[in-house]
C-alpha cells in the first residue's frame, strides 16, 4: 500500500497520518452518518463501511472517545457533542469534586480494504482529568486530560511532538501498522 484516502475535513490530520504511516494519505471530505454509541469501535466500524460504500476504494476513518470512570464510560465517543454543547468546563462540571477523576482516551481507526472488508484498530491511554484547564497546545479536551505517562502534565502542556509520541492516536496507528504489516517509519 502506497497511498490511501482518509475521511476528514482536516488536511492537518491527513498529514499527521501520512507521517505516522509513511504513505500518502489523501483527505476526503464526506459527511458520514454516525451512530450514537459510547464505544468508538462501533462508531468507526459503521463509518468505515459507509465510507467504502461511498468511495468504492480502500479508506481510513477514525474517531476518538473520552471515557470518564465516574460516569461509567460516558461520554465516550459522544465527547465531540459534549464539547460542542458545554466545552471543557462542562466535562469538569461532570467530574465535579469526585476524587475518582480517572479517564481513558481511545482512538479507533477503521480500515477498509479493496474488497470492502473492515478492520478496526484501537489505541487507549489511561489518565486523569485535571481540576482546571492547563496548557495552550492541542484542542478539544487536551487542556484537561493528564495521561498517566505524561509526568503530571496535560496534553496541552506538552509540545505536539511529545504528545504524538505517547498519544492514543499513536497507539492506534501502531496497531494499524502491525495489523496491516506496514514497515515502521522514523516518525
Amino acid at each position: 500500500m502506497t497511498q490511501i484516502s482518509l475521511i476528514t475535513g482536516n488536511a492537518g490530520k491527513a498529514r499527521e497520518y501520512a507521517s505516522l504511516l509513511g504513505i500518502a494519505v489523501t483527505p476526503v471530505r464526506e459527511d458520514l452518518a454516525e451512530i450514537q454509541s459510547l464505544d468508538v469501535t462501533e462508531v468507526v466500524h459503521r463509518k468505515a463501511a459507509e465510507a467504502y460504500r461511498l468511495l468504492g476504494s480502500p479508506v481510513l476513518v477514525d474517531d476518538t472517545g473520552l471515557a470518564l470512570d465516574a460516569w461509567n464510560g460516558f461520554p465516550g465517543a459522544l465527547i465531540r457533542w459534549v464539547l460542542k454543547a458545554r466545552g471543557v468546563d462542562g466535562v469538569l462540571t461532570m467530574v465535579g469534586d469526585d476524587p475518582a477523576r480517572a479517564a481513558t482516551v481511545t482512538t479507533a481507526i477503521g480500515y477498509v480494504d479493496a474488497h470492502g472488508d473492515v478492520q478496526v484498530f484501537t489505541g487507549s491511554l489511561h489518565g486523569t482529568i485535571a481540576p482546571e484547564p492547563r496548557g495552550d497546545n492541542g484542542f478539544g479536551y487536551d487542556s484537561i486530560f493528564i495521561p498517566s505517562s505524561g509526568g503530571g502534565r496535560t496534553y496541552a502542556e506538552m509540545a505536539p511532538e511529545e504528545k504524538n509520541e505517547i498519544s492514543h492516536r499513536r497507539l492506534a496507528v501502531n496497531a494499524l501498522r502491525k495489523g496491516l504489516d506496514l514497515a515502521p517509519t522514523n516518525a
